[in-house]
């Protein structure tokens, strides 16, 4: 007959030692009492296609869905405002999560009009995770789309229809030709002239 005494460690020993594999197999963050800060930043990139000089010049703001979210230095009025003139990727700055949390912001665009610009006018939709391992995720969407997407923003220079300095200075360039061309067939005429009336002498 089995010892009802001993079976009672053993099964105890046995839980603790599926309990130790577990914790060394998977050492999750969720049996931590302490919370590890997370700093994540969401950055938005510029790109012209076309003259980039043409372009740029306007403002992008990051607004908090939730007042309680964490905001990047330099927030005034609830939104963190920067101005983007080139072509490249620009950070609003840091968010710092002291504790585990999900937060939704929303990116606009401050839309300018530009002559012979054709500007992106989309608002982008951004989900910022904060888990209590240090981690963070910044998760985009475009306004409407359930779809992850790249916070980016691309203008189009078309040709500008006012431009006349490329033609004027085909114009001039044959204006020019032209000129010569005239100098040199009246010099042309002059020396033919010159010749028949030295023939005509000598005919004489």
């Amino acid at each position: 007959m089995i010892n009802q005494k001993n079976r009672k460690p053993a099964a105890a020993g046995a839980l603790l030692t599926v309990f130790i594999i577990i914790l060394t197999l998977f050492p999750l963050h969720v049996f931590a009492g302490d919370n590890i800060p997370v700093t994540v930043n969401i950055s938005v990139t510029y790109s012209v296609d076309g003259n980039a000089a043409k372009a740029g010049g306007d403002k992008f703001t990051l607004t908090a869905d939730d007042p309680r979210a964490p905001m990047p230095e330099g927030t005034a009025g609830g939104k963190r405002t920067i101005t983007i003139r080139d072509e490249g990727k620009y950070s609003f700055g840091d968010l710092r999560f002291m504790r585990p949390e999900v937060f939704w912001y929303t990116i606009t665009r401050e839309m300018s009009e530009k002559k012979g610009v054709i500007k992106d006018d989309s608002i982008y939709r951004a989900k910022v995770i904060a888990l209590n391992d240090g981690h963070g995720y910044v998760l985009v969407y475009r306004n409407g789309s359930s779809e992850k997407n790249e916070l980016a923003y691309m203008d189009r220079v078309t040709p500008a229809t006012g431009d006349n300095s490329r033609i004027m200075a085909y114009v001039g360039l044959a204006t020019a030709s032209a000129a010569a061309l005239t100098v040199f067939a009246a010099a042309a005429r002059r020396k033919r002239k010159k010749e028949v009336q030295n023939e005509t002498r000598e005919n004489i």
